[in-house]
């Protein structure tokens, strides 16, 4: 992983242990919703665009999958959509399991078996619920922004010992499990020896799919980087 256009070492992002990933992500889109929290030459996202979608699919793949806790698979091919529907899963409570979009179809469906996870329910913000969701496409102006921000509550102390992250460790049946702690724990501790600072862009070298891509791609959204991940949509790392 290589930090490019470094602004200097931040303070230690503490509240990541806090609060959560997502709640810390939310934090960085509140003051600054505009920055770029993911960009390409085809797409990019901001954060306040990233916080409000990831928290109202979150909401979603809730209402879809009540009543079970399995983890819910994500295709993770690097894409802007692919990144929100990670921040969802996580903000849903369910515990993710992040595909590799270089696997073949077959290979995809018994690396979902494998970890007992299912297809995240394909889902989006329903804008009938508000009749006013767009301002010329500023989220963080429009009602949906304060909705998407507040509507999943705070976290509690037994949310911290759930499963965040399900993935196939060595060999074709191993199976790792980390808890939201330990994954805030990774994420905040990369964010400092890393150096990351809001408005660095973090060109991220590891796939998304995998869990130190997965780490790094999270410690550079808490500290307010700009992202760059490989996958469809991203260019290749420098």
């Amino acid at each position: 992983m290589t930090v490019l256009h470094s602004r200097g070492v931040p303070d230690a992002p503490s509240s990541v242990l806090e609060s959560g990933v997502v709640a810390a992500i939310d934090a960085v889109a509140r003051r600054n919703p505009s920055s770029l929290a993911l960009v390409s030459p085809s797409e990019s996202i901001s954060y306040g665009e990233l916080a409000v979608a990831g928290r109202n699919r979150g909401a979603a793949l809730r209402r879809a999958h009540a009543g079970d806790r399995v983890p819910l698979a994500v295709l993770a091919d690097g894409s802007v959509d692919a990144v929100t529907s990670v921040l969802a899963v996580l903000a849903s409570g369910h515990p993710l399991f992040a595909v590799d979009a270089e696997l073949p179809d077959v290979l995809r469906a018994h690396a979902s078996a494998a970890v007992g996870a299912v297809p995240a329910a394909s889902v989006t913000f329903d804008a009938r619920r508000d009749a006013v969701v767009h301002h010329d496409g500023v989220w963080w102006e429009s009602p949906a922004w304060d909705q998407g921000l507040t509507e999943a509550g705070r976290p509690t102390a037994l949310d911290a010992w759930r499963p965040a992250l399900v993935a196939l460790g060595p060999g074709a049946t191993g199976r790792v499990t980390v808890t939201h702690e330990e994954l805030a724990a990774s994420v905040s501790d990369l964010a400092v020896r890393a150096g990351l600072a809001p408005g660095t862009l973090f060109d991220l070298s590891h796939p998304s799919a995998s869990v130190a891509g997965l780490v790094g791609l999270l410690a550079g959204l808490v500290a307010g980087c700009t992202v760059s991940a490989p996958g469809r949509g991203f260019p290749a790392s420098v």
